[in-house]
């Protein structure tokens, strides 16, 4: 079969990892942590507190990990409210999370504060964008992804909504797009994966499928193929009181040509919004053609789903945004994915590297 076996051509230092949760709910985090830990990979296990309180996240971490958890961007930066008063006093108490005679026990976990309120505030969104900045990797999986995509730390990749996906917990077959990344060093060209539902990424150069690039909506709303302008959408597209001539036909181009496409007529005034070419993001594995798609599970609507990104590196100053649409870690049973994970850390400063001849794809390959 055709194989995509890469190797790394460059030195390796072991990366400063930190593994973040949040003190709404422990749980999801303790698959990453259960996986580092029987790879012998050391790491930090740091709340969303230490994320907001840490000006210079750099200079202790070259690797930060979001694992899964609430899609909810508001809950996120809240966390447990913490509200204060018109009086400019905190309303209601501390809560902890810590040994005392009351919890013994609390003080044998990993972490433990005196107080769960608070999320990752505005600040903590800010000290993660200059870490990226700075130089750092920052890994956010599934449902974290809403908060370098939503907060603008990356501007080229969207959320997509899908009325008519249902995909819950189920495997998928996707490709490897970008075989040069050291992201999919030694995956074949095909990889199952686990995937719940959301996120279903959109990328555009313009800003997630802005300015009628990116295969969705864009500036030009209803305009797109009714040039005139004129009538409902069932009346004929004839220009008024000028001569018409017919369109030219369609060009066809795939999905990932649309992704990087801007129409001839709005380069100029989408401009501004378009990074340069080398903090342009790159799809490393793609969901496969919808009749290739389904592995195991549910699935309909599944051209919602069906090529759209499953791992995208956006480059961010001297640093690097990597966003999983899979989970790569589900439950100490999608181990085979989890190597996404250890290569990107591991390759966190060489993710500019485009060797060719460190991956390339070989057709018919035995």
């Amino acid at each position: 079969t055709s194989s995509n076996i890469s190797v790394a051509r460059h030195p390796l230092e072991a990366p400063r990892i930190a593994v973040v949760h949040n003190w709404m709910n422990t749980q999801p985090e303790g698959w990453y942590r259960l996986a580092l830990e029987e790879c012998k990979v050391p790491y930090a296990y740091i709340s969303d507190a230490v994320i907001r309180e840490t000006p210079d996240l750099r200079s202790k971490f070259d690797v930060i990990i979001l694992p899964p958890s609430t899609p909810n961007l508001a809950r996120l930066i809240n966390g447990v409210p913490k509200r204060m008063l018109p009086d400019g006093t905190e309303a209601g108490n501390p809560i902890p999370w810590e040994k005392s005679d009351l919890t013994p026990s609390f003080g044998l976990g990993p972490d433990q504060t005196s107080d769960t309120r608070g999320g990752f505030d505005f600040s903590g969104l800010a000290n993660m964008k200059k870490f990226t900045e700075d130089g750092g990797l920052l890994i956010t999986i599934s449902s974290s992804s809403v908060i370098p995509i939503d907060t603008g730390i990356t501007d080229t990749v969207s959320i997509a909504p899908t009325p008519q996906l249902h995909a819950r917990g189920s495997i998928f077959n996707a490709t490897v797009e970008d075989s040069h990344s050291p992201v999919v060093y030694g995956y074949d060209t095909t990889v199952p994966v686990y995937f719940n539902q959301a996120p279903v990424f959109r990328v555009s150069l313009t800003g997630g499928g802005g300015f009628g690039g990116g295969g969705g909506g864009g500036e030009d709303g209803g305009m797109r193929g009714k040039t005139s302008g004129r009538g409902s959408v069932t009346d004929p597209n004839i220009p008024q009181g000028r001569p018409w001539s017919p369109p030219p036909a369609a060009e066809h181009r795939t999905r990932a040509e649309q992704e990087l496409y801007i129409p001839p007529e709005l380069q100029e005034y989408a401009s501004p919004y378009v990074p340069p070419k080398s903090l342009w993001p790159r799809v490393l594995l793609r969901f496969a053609s919808e009749k290739n798609l389904w592995v195991s599970g549910m699935l309909d609507g599944g051209s919602e789903l069906a090529e759209s990104p499953a791992i995208v590196d956006v480059p961010v100053g001297r640093g690097h945004v990597i966003l999983f649409a899979i989970n790569p870690m589900w439950r100490q049973i999608t181990q085979g994915s989890f190597m996404l994970v250890l290569n990107a850390a591991m390759n966190y400063d060489h993710l500019n590297d485009t060797n060719a001849s460190a991956g390339k794809a070989s057709e018919g390959e035995e």
